[in-house]
């Protein structure tokens, strides 16, 4: 079944892996202010996927008085999100819903030690990141599953409203500029550090087709942080062999009404792949426009792109190629974590988006959970917002149950990306995987190629908002 989804402008580590869902009816998150609270479908298991026990149950945690944002018996949990721009309506949907349905689930179970979680909408609608960090520094204890494009604004300069200022914390669901990658005060489930890249895809797109691989181009989306994403790109390219790269070639951020300047530099160029950055609706306008004009080169795309846009339009996109750390959710029969995030999600949420993103997204809610748990039993049952940082930085192999391969959200000053991931391709509108086998060559463990090799550094530095004062 084909199930459509709506991602990320920009997707790093994002990002970010799998075709997205409608989800079937179920309970849904009721809005009331700034305020969500849930009412949960039921679960079959209060164990997610591959997870050694529950994270969410009875207990008597309590939440220090100074951070909670609120009240200490209450989890008050900020949502950093865009859902609401003008530009793109219903942009990341998916991980407000990922958090709304984990919320539902856990609360079900008697929350976090006992706490119930009440999720608080930090929706900056990509301009108002300024507001919605303010909201955040007097209402919530901590900012879980979320994401903004422009996340570098998060640090603002000013009382009540930076994000180390206040002392905020944060379990991202992705982190995009390098700002914010580098910042301490966060820990990331699947690191996007400044400093290196995952190189596997390149490597692996290059083995498995060498011709189109020769002369090679990143597009990108005319913003800031996706412009540091384009660096990160080229730069990261020096160390893989095969490519010729080209001069990149920038498009508005916010689409455009003609695609033909755009696709005729792209011919013009003499590319034989490109990788892009930015939204699949507009790669698929794109696409077309190039193929029409007879550009027969095969693009190599991030995450974010896994996305139902490209089986709408198959005489384009047929034999594109996609990067994912996720295990697809074509594969949920074969991946625990996959069949119950799909359960839950659908279960919980009206007409939920699911994909790559929510699936990062519930990734980090596990490992705040994991983190909040460990954090009860050590001490006395309260929770800080140190403590949390800590706790999730200590995790080591960190899958988020089964939903992707092994990572290491540890601190800043020593994380580095995961060589791990998997290819996909359209095949006859339908999204395959294409690298590795399961079981086969490549496959370094659960259908992921994880070389050694796979992660090289970048000419960017470490350009973090750090707080001397702050832990990780």
């Amino acid at each position: 079944m084909k199930r459509p989804l709506m991602v990320l402008v920009v997707a790093l580590a994002l990002v970010s892996a799998a075709c997205g869902a409608s989800g079937d009816d179920g309970a849904s998150g009721e809005d009331d202010g700034d305020v969500t609270t849930t009412t949960a479908a039921a679960a079959d298991s209060a164990v997610f996927g591959e997870m050694d026990e529950a994270v969410c149950g009875e207990g008597d945690f309590s939440v220090d008085p100074d951070e909670a944002g609120g009240s200490p018996d209450v989890l008050r949990i900020g949502v950093a999100g865009d859902r609401s721009s003008d530009i793109r309506p219903g942009l990341n949907k998916d991980m407000w819903d990922s958090s709304v349905a984990f919320a539902a689930w856990c609360n079900e179970q008697g929350g976090i030690g006992g706490l119930p979680i009440e999720i608080v909408d930090l929706d900056a609608a990509l301009f108002n990141v300024e507001a919605a960090m303010t909201t955040a520094c007097t209402s919530v204890f901590a900012m879980v599953g979320g994401g903004m494009v422009q996340d570098q604004l998060q640090f603002s300069g000013k009382e009540g409203s930076d994000f180390h200022e206040c002392a905020m914390i944060d379990i991202p669901g992705f982190a995009n500029s390098p700002e914010k990658s580098d910042s301490n005060g966060q820990v990331q489930p699947i690191p996007n550090p400044g400093t290196t890249q995952n190189t596997t895809w390149f490597r692996d797109f290059q083995e498995l087709y060498p011709d189109d691989a020769e002369k090679w181009v990143v597009i990108w989306g005319e913003l800031p942080s996706i412009e540091a994403v384009k660096i990160k790109y080229e730069s990261s390219m020096e160390d893989v062999d095969g490519y010729e790269v080209l001069d990149s070639i920038s498009y508005p951020a916010a689409g455009a009404d003609d695609w033909v300047p755009y696709a005729q530099k792209l011919i013009d160029s003499g590319a034989t792949s490109f990788t892009w950055i930015g939204e699949p609706v507009f790669f698929t306008k794109f696409l077309e426009t190039a193929r029409q004009r007879g550009w027969e080169g095969r693009a190599l795309l991030e995450t974010n792109n896994y996305n139902q846009a490209l089986l709408d339009s198959p005489d384009a996109t047929e034999g594109t190629v996609v990067r994912t750390t996720f295990h697809p959710l074509e594969e949920a029969d074969d991946w625990p974590a996959i069949a119950d995030y799909l359960e839950i999600v659908n279960g919980n949420v009206d007409d939920a988006t699911v994909g790559p993103l929510g699936m990062q997204s519930f990734s980090a809610w596990l490992l705040f959970a994991t983190a909040a748990n460990a954090c009860g039993d050590e001490d006395d049952g309260v929770l800080t917002r140190t403590c949390v940082l800590e706790q999730s930085a200590a995790q080591e192999e960190w899958t988020g149950g089964g939903l992707h391969g092994p990572q290491n959200p540890d601190a800043v000053d020593q994380v580095e990306a995961s060589p791990c991931g998997m290819l996909l391709i359209v095949e006859d509108g339908e999204f395959v995987r294409r690298y590795p086998e399961v079981g086969g060559e490549g496959d370094d463990g659960d259908g992921f190629h994880c070389p050694e090799e796979g992660v090289t550094g970048t000419s960017g530095t470490n350009a973090g908002k750090v707080d001397p004062d702050r832990p990780i």
